[in-house]
């Protein structure tokens, strides 16, 4: 080999290295590129995990409240239910017929009321 040819061979091996650099770099920075999207997707990934835990919370604690919500409605039925009971009750107790003894007593006072009453009369317009 002469020195011709082993400097067009230098040259072309330092060519060489230069694409290979080249490449090597721009492969180097396509790795840093992905690394990058690899990096957003996994926080995007975490963002979406907890966003959904907080969606499954807040759904959790909407249908809580719409429990809830029927239970106090069932809830306000049945107190309403006791209560037309329980006035029911007190109407029943209001119309309950009077005993012998209260029957007896208020007869006796009506007798007394219509012979003061008559003897008032009497007294009254008889003399």
């Amino acid at each position: 080999m002469t020195i011709q040819e082993n400097a067009d061979e230098a040259a072309a091996a330092y060519a060489r290295g230069l694409d290979a650099g080249r490449i090597e770099q721009r492969l180097q920075g396509h790795d840093e590129h992905l690394r990058r999207i690899n990096g957003s997707i996994d926080s995007m990934t975490q963002a979406l995990r907890s966003l959904t835990e907080e969606l499954r919370a807040n759904v959790a604690l909407f249908s809580a409240n719409v429990t809830a919500g029927r239970r106090d409605i069932s809830e306000r039925d049945r107190i309403a239910a006791v209560r037309v009971e329980e006035a029911g009750i007190v109407e029943s107790q209001r119309t309950v017929r009077w005993t012998a003894w209260q029957r007896l007593f208020a007869v006796i006072g009506a007798i007394v009321l219509v012979v003061n009453f008559g003897l008032g009369l009497y007294l009254a317009f008889g003399r």
